[in-house]
């Protein structure tokens, strides 16, 4: 069977058996497991997604809620010393081996023949202990809330505003003495009495 003649028939008997699932379910089994059957046979690994999805003992599609379960347990990792270890010296932790951390393990059982299906997952990426004193060591050190404020400015004498309010009234008042002066110099040129209508109002 060449390739594209297997790639067309493993997208047959997917499609075909998730379609048959919930009429069907004893078809969509068989579909399914000989789809496993194929990829097995041509030397073509399942994906840790596919083997969670259909199991790979009877073909039915475990579906959670519907008679399949899923349960999370750690990894056992390697324990350090015994008996005859105990009573020797203890070893600084540079000369001890590093030891990878244990993930842990995903167990799909089936639902309808019982077959438990594992995915081991990867273990979290270690945080350094190290690192987060050197962050710690960087910050700057918090004081008080008042530290944080901004200082006050002390307010200057306003010596500007007083000097040219002072220098308008005296210019208001030097505008105000020429006009009179002009007005009585136009009434000492004046030909008569030198009245002016001014002067009759205010009598």
């Amino acid at each position: 069977m060449g390739s594209n003649e297997l790639a067309a028939t493993l997208n047959f008997l997917t499609d075909a058996g998730h379609a048959l699932a919930a009429t069907a379910p004893e078809t969509s089994a068989y579909l399914l497991s000989r789809r496993n059957g194929l990829m097995f046979e041509h030397e073509m690994p399942l994906s840790d997604k596919q083997r969670e999805h259909v199991c790979t003992c009877c073909g039915h599609i475990m579906l959670l809620g519907q008679g399949s379960n899923l349960r999370f347990k750690q990894q056992k990792g390697v324990k350090w010393g015994h008996c005859s270890t105990r009573r020797s010296k203890p070893k600084p932790l540079q000369s001890r081996p590093s030891q990878p951390r244990a993930g842990l393990i995903k167990t799909t059982t089936c639902g309808y023949c019982s077959r438990a299906t594992e995915v081991k997952l990867p273990a979290p990426a270690p945080t350094s202990r190290r690192n987060m004193k050197a962050q710690k060591a960087s910050a700057p050190p918090t004081t008080g809330a008042g530290s944080s404020l901004p200082p006050q400015e002390t307010p200057l004498p306003k010596t500007g505003a007083n000097a040219s309010s002072k220098r308008r009234a005296k210019s208001r008042k030097a505008g105000l003495q020429a006009l009179l002066d002009q007005s009585d110099a136009a009434r000492s040129t004046r030909p008569g009495l030198g009245l002016s209508l001014a002067d009759f109002m205010e009598r």
